[in-house]
């Protein structure tokens, strides 16, 4: 099924995204915490960047002082200056 197609589904449906179309769960909380879930791996860590692939897109963390809080099968926690975040197909 095209990707358009299944999000007509899931919409239509009331859905959600994230379970269905294996969407990136991504949470901030202020300038300093970044909450990842649904995600593939971690590719890229370093204390300015965190980059992170998920199913359709990747997921890259800018700042200073970045730590991997948390790291597990369903969920990562990012701690320390963030400063952006952005997709990158």
């Amino acid at each position: 099924m095209r990707e358009e197609k299944k999000t007509e589904v899931v919409d239509a449906l009331g859905l959600f995204p994230d379970v269905f179309l294996g969407d990136v769960l991504v949470s901030v909380i202020g300038r300093r915490v970044v909450r990842v879930e649904n995600y593939r791996s971690l590719i890229l860590y370093t204390d300015t960047l965190v980059k992170i692939q998920a199913k359709t897109t990747k997921l890259l963390i800018r700042g200073r002082g970045l730590l991997v809080e948390r790291y597990c099968e369903d969920e990562m926690t990012v701690c320390g200056a963030i400063q952006s975040l952005e997709f990158e197909d």
